[in-house]
């Protein structure tokens, strides 16, 4: 009985030792996890003028009703004062989350009035699959009021994704319809933390301070607003499953957190944005890694190239400049020399030349704001049939490239046409700057023959957008994988994939039609607008001023009246 009693307390000695050996290492995790959680959390820089900052979940569904989408497109009240402990139990897609205060001005003032006993939050999911760590951090706005698009509510998250050591290798950041990731080298850092700034409005992420400005990325971004630093960040690790906080229900609310407004709405772009849960078909919260494999790349050459592109003006303005002084510089100095022949130049054919080649200038200056080329579409059937004509795409000399990117703030699927800030240079700037510098040669003119030369080169280079135009029509399929990338992998429809290859095998014009899904049987027309054709016309004029130009005689030798000496 003795030994029976010895081996009992042997076994509870073990067991006991095994569980706290069981406690210690359950223990050290959590302190690790924390540890890591806490050693990368993200440093967000704001642009100036942002109004919504990183809020609470409760923050967020205490100001809206929880609302239902019935049969016909309408929705009904289904609790006005849900929570965050009882917003899970509403399994239902149909349900939706609508701000009680409506509008954007209301939200914001609302949101104001406390923000400061609220504080900044970030919600955190770690998920690791033995070859490595994730850590997000998610975060939450009251409304996105972005350039693309409007609507309640705003989710975004900052990805850092750690390898079996705990040693940092990429990030991923949130924006728009997908993220951009980077190698951690290239990530910019503070004190270890991941360095992010925040689009004014829209909230999504970016690398560096100038970005914003290639492709749908369209966001205007800077370092001017608030930092809110890992200091200032609150941060609530998130649990799934059993175990999980009840004030973490919200977690499996499959709604959408903001109004969701009618069919038409829903497929012009008004929903507001899924939970982390369910985010990007729940791929992002799920399977991480695989979600990463899909997003767009930035690197150093990348980021060498937004620089460039958000600099572009002021570089070619510089250009110019400088160009403009050595050209009054040469002016000058023949002024000095013999003086100015421009007197002579205009009295001859020179002048009838410069006469047709200034009507052909005024001409581009007219087509730079008449559209160059567009592309629209109209619904036979479906949510949108009978509505006005959609505009799909459009190019001209104001805006550039515009892209209907359908995150409208209103019904009309049209609000969502977005200017593609890589194609948004000011062209009206660089057609002035252009004309400018052939004045300054007209006026120290020294030979017809090669003010001639320089207005063709000018006229032919003016023409450069059409062809460019072309070339980008015909090449419409090569980008359809880059759709793919920017919308995380999702495939494009194969609808969409047969109409872009239509239009690309006959880009000076045409229209076909596919039947879609939800917006069903729809027409495409696309071509060459009427200030492409003025284009054309503008260019021929400044040709043919040019050759007139050019069959000037020879002014070299010769000096203007004013300087020729009296005769004796």
């Amino acid at each position: 009985m003795h030994r029976a009693r010895s081996r009992l307390v042997s076994m509870a000695a073990i067991s006991l030792a095994l569980l706290c050996l069981q406690f210690y290492a359950q223990s050290s995790r959590a302190a690790t996890t924390d540890t890591l959680v806490a050693q990368y959390a993200p440093v967000l820089h704001f642009a100036s003028g942002e109004e919504f900052f990183p809020t609470t979940v409760d923050y967020v569904i205490s100001s809206s009703e929880l609302m239902q989408r019935v049969s016909g497109g309408g929705a009904i009240v289904i609790n006005p004062s849900p929570t965050a402990s009882t917003l899970g139990a509403y399994n239902s897609p149909d349900y939706f989350l609508s701000n009680k205060f409506g509008t954007q001005q209301a939200i914001a003032d609302d949101y104001a009035s406390k923000e400061g006993g609220i504080g900044y939050y970030s919600y955190v999911h770690v998920a690791s699959d033995g070859s490595g760590t994730v850590i997000q951090y998610w975060l939450f706005y009251s409304y996105n009021n972005g350039q693309l698009n409007d609507h309640q509510a705003d989710i975004e998250v900052v990805e850092v994704f750690l390898d079996a050591s705990g040693s940092p290798t990429q990030a991923l950041y949130s924006q728009h319809l997908a993220g951009e990731n980077a190698a951690w080298g290239d990530v910019e850092t503070q004190d270890g933390h991941p360095v992010v700034y925040v689009a004014l409005g829209s909230h999504a992420n970016y690398f560096r301070s100038y970005q914003g400005k290639i492709g749908v990325e369209n966001d205007v971004v800077n370092a001017g607003g608030r930092t809110i630093g890992p200091a200032d960040l609150h941060l609530v690790m998130l649990q799934e499953g059993v175990g999980a906080p009840l004030d973490q229900s919200w977690l499996t609310f499959p709604g959408r957190w903001g109004y969701t407004g009618t069919d038409t709405e829903i497929a012009t772009g008004m929903a507001g944005p899924l939970g982390p849960v369910f985010n990007d078909n729940g791929d992002r919260w799920g399977t991480p890694y695989s979600y990463l494999g899909r997003t767009f790349s930035v690197g150093s050459t990348y980021f060498y190239l937004a620089w460039f592109v958000a600099n572009f003006v002021l570089i070619w303005l510089a250009y110019a400049g400088v160009r403009g002084l050595w050209k009054v510089f040469g002016i000058v100095r023949l002024s000095r020399k013999g003086g100015l022949r421009v007197k002579r130049f205009l009295k001859g054919r020179g002048g009838a030349g410069l006469a047709i080649g200034l009507i052909g200038m005024a001409a581009t200056a007219a087509a730079l704001f008449l559209p160059w080329y567009s592309m629209s579409a109209s619904s036979q059937s479906g949510p949108l049939a009978g509505s006005a004509p959609v505009q799909l795409m459009s190019i001209d000399g104001i805006k550039g490239l515009s892209v209907n990117l359908f995150t409208g703030p209103t019904a009309d699927s049209s609000s969502g046409l977005t200017s593609f800030a890589s194609a948004q240079f000011p062209f009206a700037v660089f057609f002035a700057v252009g004309i400018g510098l052939l004045l300054l040669d007209v006026v120290g003119v020294k030979s017809g023959k090669r003010l001639g030369r320089k207005f063709i080169i000018s006229a032919v280079l003016s023409l450069l957008p059409l062809v460019f135009i072309y070339e980008f029509v015909g090449y419409l399929p090569s980008l359809v994988p880059l759709a793919a990338s920017l919308l995380g992998g999702q495939a494009v429809p194969a609808q969409a994939s047969q109409l872009v290859g239509m239009i690309a095998a006959n880009p000076v014009g045409g229209s076909a039609g596919q039947n879609f899904p939800v917006v069903g049987f729809t027409t495409v027309t696309w071509g060459f607008g009427i200030g492409a054709y003025l284009f054309l016309v503008a260019g021929v004029l400044r040709i043919i001023g040019a050759l007139v130009m050019w069959s000037a005689p020879d002014l070299e030798g010769t000096q203007s009246p004013a300087s020729t000496p009296p005769t004796p």
